[in-house]
């Protein structure tokens, strides 16, 4: 009753006491590309509050209106990484009809993907299990993908499947690798496509 009478006499409301202003997805947005980018720049380690903030040119004030917590943030940013560098590329690959030009544009989304971000999260997936779950989702949609386009294209499910596997493989090993060669994962990616088509 007293907090109650306290709250009026400032002029708030309980109806106004609890209402919380919603962030805008921009603002949102704008701290979840930060993310990507630190995990890219300063790999999982140093993916913190203080590091994401500065990302952006914000304080600590203005993340937490965008989001209510950390945990609320990470489950947000493996989340938008799955939809927007994963799922969306998948659905613009989807709309190539011919499964040959579609394996080709695979290549080319493989070649650029971002690696290092993609690299900090394979190392994250290892410390905490729901991130490991999203991680085994998206590369087994990966290569469910590429084997179905193959499968497609070739109409051999054994050598399209092998074939999503050793793709696979190779984008898995050039993240986690130390020594980087864009030419010749490019090759590699070429070298097994060329062989399925042949």
């Amino acid at each position: 009753m007293i907090r109650t009478a306290r709250l009026v006499k400032e002029g708030v409301t309980s109806h106004h006491a609890k209402k919380k202003k919603v962030p805008t997805r921009g603002a949102q947005l704008r701290y979840l590309e930060a993310g990507l980018d630190v995990l890219g720049r300063k790999g999982h380690a140093g993916l913190k509050l203080g590091t994401v903030c500065e990302a952006v040119g914000a304080t600590t004030g203005s993340f937490y209106h965008a989001f209510a917590n950390w945990g609320e943030y990470t489950s947000a940013l493996i989340q938008y990484w799955r939809t927007e560098k994963s799922g969306r590329l998948i659905s613009s690959a989807r709309e190539i009809a011919d499964p040959a030009e579609r394996l080709k544009f695979l290549i080319d989304i493989g070649l650029h993907l971002p690696h290092e971000s993609e690299a900090a999260i394979r190392v994250w997936a290892a410390h905490d299990p729901d991130v490991q779950a999203i991680q085994i989702e998206v590369d087994e949609e990966r290569r469910r993908f590429i084997a179905d386009a193959h499968f497609e294209a070739t109409n051999d499910r054994e050598l399209a499947e092998r074939n999503a596997t050793v793709s696979m493989y190779l984008l898995v090993g050039y993240e986690s690798g130390t020594y980087r060669s864009r030419e010749a994962l490019a090759w590699a990616f070429q070298t097994v496509l060329d062989q399925g088509l042949s």
